[in-house]
């Protein structure tokens, strides 16, 4: 059978050379699909209009990018939650208005042993813009969520909404991810998680020189730790990523309730060692060891 091969390609340069263009892309493939992990934090601001206006971050979503397996986690945080900042307990959505981007990161790696690699800053008004721009999203409503975004912004006519798969615009896409009045914060950040696994299955069907375009006109439609060079090169290292599973969990996982904080104002508590170790056995991070006790 060897042989027959052997000389069928001898006897064809064709398909010789076809077979080595063939075998050239596969080692192109192996070599130039990026590999390893990256995590990084976007944070929604709870404003309008210009990003130089900056308030409470009302939506803290974790986001790691596994390279090698395709594979997109995304972590939304309770944004009513208090962190232990400076050895005080502070509501996780106030400290980029009291500090900056930069202390929040901070303090959530601090709190559940983390590292993230960059920030992204947006507001509502880039979330309308980035749907839109990515052609809209396919989102599975409830009866009740289709008739709270029809109450809240009217019906269009071009996205009727109904109980099941329907297509959002930008506008009923945010409106979505910011809905808790019909239950609670665990459940809108499931909201917001499920509209970012859409942007990505809408991004899945356009092309390099679309999402490069999208990339080019809504540079200012966001804020970032990363250079202008280090955003180009996640975008091209994130094309390899347009059909990738995306997985989502919010925090607290477990082990949490209401209560006050020592200054008496209301939010959720939380066991960290215990939501630590949950975070990280989702993510696939290596476990927290206990400090020994002195």
């Amino acid at each position: 059978m060897l042989k027959k091969c052997r000389a069928y390609l001898c006897a064809h340069r064709r398909v010789r050379i076809a077979l080595i263009v063939v075998l050239v892309l596969l080692a192109l493939l192996l070599i130039l699909h990026p590999k390893g992990t990256k995590t990084y934090l976007i944070m929604g601001m709870d404003n309008y209009g210009s990003l130089d206006v900056v308030g409470r971050s009302d939506v803290m979503m974790l986001v790691q990018i596994d390279f090698t397996r395709s594979h997109i986690s995304t972590v939304t945080f309770a944004r009513d939650m208090f962190l232990d900042k400076d050895g005080r307990e502070t509501k996780i959505n106030a400290i980029v208005r009291s500090s900056d981007e930069d202390t929040l990161v901070k303090t959530l790696e601090e709190n559940f042993a983390l590292d993230i690699d960059g920030w992204f800053r947006v507001n509502f008004t880039s979330v309308i813009e980035l749907v839109d721009a990515v052609g809209g999203v396919d989102v599975e409503l409830t009866a009740e969520e289709a008739r709270y975004i029809d109450r809240t912004l009217g019906v269009y006519p071009d996205s009727p909404l109904s109980e099941g798969l329907c297509h959002l615009n930008g506008g009923q896409a945010l409106c979505f991810a910011r809905c808790r009045k019909l239950d609670n914060d665990m459940m809108r950040g499931q909201r917001q998680s499920k509209v970012m696994s859409a942007m990505v299955q809408s991004a899945k069907h356009m092309s390099i020189a679309q999402i490069g375009s999208v990339y080019n006109s809504l540079k200012h439609a966001w804020r970032s730790s990363l250079s202008s060079t280090q955003q180009v090169g996640l975008l091209m290292r994130a094309l390899w990523l347009r059909g990738a599973k995306v997985t989502s969990i919010g925090m607290p996982l477990d082990d949490w309730r209401y209560g006050n904080s020592k200054k008496g104002e209301s939010g959720v508590l939380i066991n960290f060692e215990t939501n630590t170790a949950l975070l990280h056995e989702a993510l696939g991070l290596p476990a927290v060891t206990p400090e020994p006790e002195n």
